[in-house]
This record gives C-alpha cells, structure tokens and sequence, in this order.
C-alpha cells in the first residue's frame, strides 16, 4: 500500500458519554499518526472514540469520511445527535424506504466496508459488534484494541469459539484478526501493512 493511499476505517464506542482522558488521549495518539502518515480514514460520522481519532486525524493532515446515517447535515445533528467536525467530507445516505434509525444505521455499516483493507476497531457495544463482524465476512485485515474492551472483546471471544470448532476454513480464510493490547501496537502494525 502506497503511503499517501493508505486506506483504514476506524469503528468504536459512541455510547459512553464519560470516556476518560486515558481513552481520548489513546484515540487521539492514533489519530495523530493517521495524519502523519497521511492516511485516508473512513469512520460512522459519529461521536465517541471514532470522533476522537477523526477530529486528531483531520487537525494532523489526514483526509477523514465520516459515513452518516442521516440524509443530510440537519439530521444528523438533530435526529442522531453527531458532530460534523471530526471529519474532512461527510458522505449522508441514500433514501431508502427504511425511516428508522436501526435500518439506517445497519445500511450505513454495511456501506463502509468497501472503503478500506484495513479496519480498527475500538471498544463500543451492539454497532461496533456487528460492524467487527461486517469487516471479518468482507475479509478485512482487522486490528482489534484490547485495551477498550466492550465489542472487541466479545467479538474476539466469538471469534476464537467458532475458529476453534470450525472445520471449514473457507469461512474464515481471507479475514486476518490482529490482536493490539494498547493503541501503540495497533500503530506498529499499521506502520507494518503501509510498508
């Protein structure tokens, strides 16, 4: 991967409303460098740690999407509540005959995807979950942050119970599960895969 075309898309925690000066500061570490290296970054538009990289990834020269579930600026401030400047470009969705905000939010995942062979995922709940698994069916090389817990921790346990059982490895061949115990190892193996 060319160093000023490295692609990657951030997913995490938005729910937590009290995140420590610890987290931000981590998520802020990456962001940092995400810039300097002058990476392409895609994340939900949303707040949280995603908002925390995108809004440092900006201030340090990088080019951040954020991929709203909202139709346009207004509803995404009002309706989902997000920020618009932890990003570059915002890119609102489609009409679609889905009007409630899980449909719009499954869509939006869904949509991210093809956007990045890389994929960091930090913390979060239910969304970040599914968006770990949307990332593993896409065969992403995903980069999981140990140290934010939440999804990623589930997703690996979930992960670890099926490849131990599963013979078909088809299944999961092409996807590739990197473990990062803190926000440093994640950008050594950034600084590995934009090599």
């Amino acid at each position: 991967m060319a160093k000023n075309k490295f692609r990657i898309i951030v997913n995490g925690g938005t729910n937590n409303k009290n995140y420590s000066a610890q987290e931000k500061a981590q998520c802020e570490k990456l962001g940092e460098y995400l810039g300097s290296i002058g990476a392409e970054v895609k994340t939900g538009g949303c707040g949280g740690y995603p908002y925390f990289v995108g809004k440092k990834a900006v201030e340090t020269g990088a080019r951040v999407w954020g991929q709203s579930p909202a139709l346009n600026e207004k509803e995404h401030l009002e309706k989902f509540g997000y920020p618009i400047d932890g990003v570059t470009d915002m890119i609102y969705a489609k009409p679609q005959k889905f009007a409630n905000k899980a449909e719009s939010f499954l869509l939006r995942m869904q949509e991210m995807q093809p956007f990045a062979d890389v994929v960091v995922c930090l913390g979060g709940s239910w969304g970040t979950y599914y968006e770990c698994q949307l990332a593993f069916w896409y065969k992403k090389i995903i980069l999981v942050v140990e140290e934010f817990g939440g999804a990623c921790e589930a997703f690996l346990n979930t992960y670890d119970f099926f490849a131990s059982r599963d013979t078909l490895a088809s299944v999961h061949e092409g996807a590739k599960i990197i473990r990062c115990k803190t926000v440093d190892d994640a950008i050594k193996e950034i600084v590995q895969l934009n090599t």
